[in-house]
């Protein structure tokens, strides 16, 4: 069976697609992470190495520890959600058109 050259250029750009989303989650995680503790009030306390964020803080508290307080944002919420749902569209269009390639078909 011939793989048609319309069903491996489909496969190879919705694979590239794919790539493209993954090495962004990968790349900006650090920021995904940041934006996962702001949602709520935080407070954020530089260590040595590494920051430490405190959920549901208070100015008070956060002042205790020496720390900055950051008002939460919930919309911040979405960023992630949004991610996640283009990597599975992305990701499950791609395995679909490989498989096709492939030449393996479910059976009916």
């Amino acid at each position: 069976m011939a793989v048609s050259q319309a069903s491996f250029g489909k496969a190879l750009v919705w694979g590239i697609i794919t790539v493209g989303l993954y090495w962004f989650l990968f790349q900006y995680s650090d920021v995904f992470e940041q934006l996962a503790h702001i949602t709520q009030d935080a407070c954020l306390v530089q260590g040595d190495a590494d920051a430490t964020y405190y959920s549901k803080a208070t100015p008070e508290l956060c002042a205790a520890e020496s720390g900055s307080f950051i008002e939460g944002t919930w919309w911040y919420v979405f960023a992630p959600i949004a991610l996640a749902f283009a990597l599975s569209y992305t990701h499950g269009i791609f395995t679909g058109l490989f498989w096709d390639v492939v030449g393996l078909k479910a059976k009916k």
